[in-house]
């Protein structure tokens, strides 16, 4: 059994600057992808909806749809989500 290189199982949390500015948002609170999109000025809605998907499969925010005509997605995030805040801000400081 060879074990080099990187294992698949891990997704790569923070590639690029986006996913802690996005952590550090929904922090706060929950956003809808265009608040959040207004909020993060910069970010463009392909560079956002990759961060989100990439942060959604790591399991750190959670995607909740509601509504039952119009489709309202909302981002949160999740007990994992929030345990990073903690040692990010640390990180950050």
């Amino acid at each position: 059994m060879k074990t080099t290189g990187r294992p698949e199982a891990i997704p790569p949390i923070f590639v690029g600057k986006w996913s802690t500015y996005i952590l550090f948002s929904l922090g706060k609170r929950s956003y809808r992808h265009g608040r959040l999109r207004r909020r993060l000025r910069g970010i463009s809605q392909r560079m956002l909806t990759r961060t989100l998907r990439n942060l959604e499969s790591a399991r750190l925010i959670e995607r909740s749809v509601t509504g039952a005509d119009a489709r309202v997605i909302q981002y949160s995030l999740t007990e994992l989500g929030r345990g990073f805040i903690a040692p990010l801000t640390g990180m950050c400081n």
